[in-house]
């Protein structure tokens, strides 16, 4: 053996294993001389983010966009793979089982593929008794190895370089005898992957939308193309029968470039059939519904006297969402507008813009926080900092008292920077829509963004 190269990566979700960042190294086994450069390469995955991986590798969507898709950097790191024994930890269950999916995906051709394991010598040579488990990190640390950063593709290939040496010399490991032929898995065609709660809030709000749509009997050419483009996203997900049979009726729809009302009706009753299938919760699909219908409502701008007076009665239609936030607010400002049967220019434009803070109520924030000494603090969504046990631990250190839940005592409900798909409103989950129903009981709970905290 004489060259060998370390090879880590991270993805975008764990069902087709799209890969969002890898490391190499690749260089000679015994004079540890680099055969190419070190490569550290994100990449788009093409494909959705489960929240799962985001809160492991805090990589998102938003983050690799423009980053070249696998198939545009394969013929740049094909030869990383040639004539070479690839080394990782776990590498034959996740990184080259990653590897070769993404190779079928794009319908290249699969290399002779051989590798080491070094999750497989850790168990064969380090005794059980001295370590607590076998992960990466915790091997380091027992070998003195510094480690950056667990759970980065490069910092780990390098970590995996340093592993591999460390227990060689540890051990008197002939390599050779443990050098094996990569076989690859029968996996599944690949489809196009999106998290369930995405799905979910993406089918019921898309029908409030269309509603909110059809309320002033006409279809914009603004609001067919808002249709046209829900197509052209969420096609690629036909593999789920609900969008496969919403899809199909928005083609028929388009088939001559123009909605009618008549039409937007008939999409409405498709979309309809599967709100059963999309929530357990009648507050959460009744809520994603409204937001869907006020998105509709104020997308050219402004709302009617007509759509005022509509969103009024499908609020009196789901009284039961009295209490529930945004229920109560809107319905108090649309009671106030309408008192004359009328909306004027200025109230149009006044419940255009409540409106707008309401289905982005985390972007309007503009707390920030110096310190949070004695302060009782919940924390939600996925954190650019790190876990959620990492930002509590720091919080701590800082005075701060941490809630698992929001109470009507919390201080703060810090929210993370990064996407989090969990979130069943939208751009916002339970916690921060319970942060502002107690707020419209006279709490007084500061809502603020993860880069608005600033503490030393």
């Amino acid at each position: 053996m004489q060259k060998v190269t370390y090879f880590d990566v991270e993805y975008a979700n764990s069902r087709n294993k799209s890969i969002c960042q890898l490391g190499l190294l690749c260089e000679d086994y015994l004079s540890s001389e680099p055969y190419y450069p070190e490569r550290n390469i994100y990449l788009n995955p093409g494909d959705g983010f489960d929240d799962i991986c985001i809160r492991i590798h805090g990589i998102t969507s938003s983050k690799v966009k423009n980053e070249p898709l696998f198939s545009e950097i394969w013929p740049h790191i094909e030869k990383y793979f040639t004539n070479t024994v690839v080394i990782g930890h776990n590498v034959a269950g996740a990184d080259l089982n990653a590897l070769v999916r993404n190779l079928k995906r794009y319908n290249i051709d699969i290399p002779e593929l051989y590798y080491v394991c070094t999750l497989d010598l850790a168990r064969q040579y380090v005794p059980s008794f001295a370590v607590e488990n076998f992960k990466l990190s915790t091997l380091c640390s027992y070998f003195d190895i510094d480690s950056d950063s667990e759970h980065d593709a490069f910092d780990d290939a390098c970590a995996n370089a340093d592993l591999l040496k460390a227990m060689i010399n540890a051990y008197k490991i002939n390599i050779d005898d443990h050098i094996k032929r990569y076989n690859p898995v029968e996996s599944k065609e690949f489809q196009q992957y999106i998290a369930g709660p995405v799905l979910r809030k993406a089918i019921s709000e898309f029908y409030g939308i269309v509603r909110g749509f059809s309320i002033d009997n006409r279809i914009t050419s603004e609001e067919a193309d808002y249709i046209r483009n829900w197509r052209n996203q969420y096609c690629q997900y036909t593999g789920s029968e609900e969008v496969a049979s919403i899809i199909d009726t928005i083609d028929t729809i388009l088939e001559d470039g123009v909605v009618t009302v008549a039409e937007s009706f008939d999409l409405q009753r498709t979309v309809r059939q599967y709100m059963d299938l999309v929530s357990t919760s009648p507050v959460t699909l009744a809520t994603q519904i409204l937001n869907g219908i006020m998105q509709g409502i104020i997308i050219d701008g402004e709302i009617s006297s007509e759509e005022s007076e509509h969103l009024r009665r499908w609020l009196y239609d789901n009284i039961y969402l009295s209490g529930h936030h945004p229920f109560d607010k809107v319905m108090e400002m649309l009671e106030k507008a309408l008192s004359d049967s009328i909306i004027t220019k200025e109230e149009s434009e006044y419940i255009t813009k409540t409106i707008r803070s309401i289905l982005n109520p985390v972007e309007e924030l503009k707390v920030l926080v110096h310190s949070v000494e004695g302060k009782n603090i919940c924390l939600t969504g996925n954190f650019a900092y790190g876990s959620k046990l990492d930002v509590a631990q720091y919080l701590k250190v800082r005075g701060g008292l941490i809630d698992s839940t929001v109470k009507k005592s919390t201080d703060i409900l810090l929210v993370g920077a990064l996407e989090c798909q969990a979130y069943s409103h939208g751009t916002y989950g339970q916690k921060v829509l319970k942060a502002m129903e107690y707020n419209e009981k006279g709490c007084k709970i500061e809502i603020v963004k993860e880069v608005d905290l600033i503490i030393s």
